[in-house]
């Protein structure tokens, strides 16, 4: 970001905050929801008998803030695989981690839907025009997958 002007860099920090807070909301809701046992997860090591269990997240605003900073966090390489990067550092982002999962699986061009949207004009034609939603949907699906089905197996 650091190329963005400064206007957008602070809009994108004040959403990506409004992202964390909505989901660190829900996290809390579902942890309440279904309490587990902390202790029975804590794997009793000589260090954590001492120095007792470590945290292994950062609190609120620490995680957004790390992650900002440049320093602690360098900058990842123009050619690193992103979802490598993510899945490497999901124990110091456990939320980010999910908003990068949420947004990275958006495909960044519609060819695959216009593609999904040719196959369904090509199934149901004026011929063809009685079928129901589901059969539409299931010979889309069948398809798509023909590559996966072995017929002979």
């Amino acid at each position: 970001m650091h190329d963005w002007p400064i206007e957008l860099q602070t809009k994108t920090i004040a959403l990506l905050k409004n992202e964390y807070e909505k989901l660190k909301e829900t996290e809390i809701i579902e942890q309440v929801e279904s309490p587990s046992n902390q202790q029975a997860m804590i794997v009793k090591s000589f260090s954590s008998k001492i120095f007792g269990p470590s945290q292994s997240y950062l609190s609120n605003n620490d995680e957004i803030n790390c992650y900002l900073d440049n320093i602690r966090i360098p900058p990842a390489l123009p050619d690193m695989n992103p979802f490598k990067w993510w899945y490497d550092n999901k124990k110091k982002f456990p939320i980010l981690f999910n908003i990068a999962r949420k947004f990275l699986g958006i495909p960044a061009t519609s060819v695959p839907s216009e593609r999904l949207f040719s196959d369904a004009g090509n199934q149901i034609t004026s011929e063809r025009n009685r079928l129901k939603a589901e059969t539409v949907s299931e010979l889309l699906f069948l398809k798509r997958n023909m590559e996966y089905i072995n017929p002979y197996a």
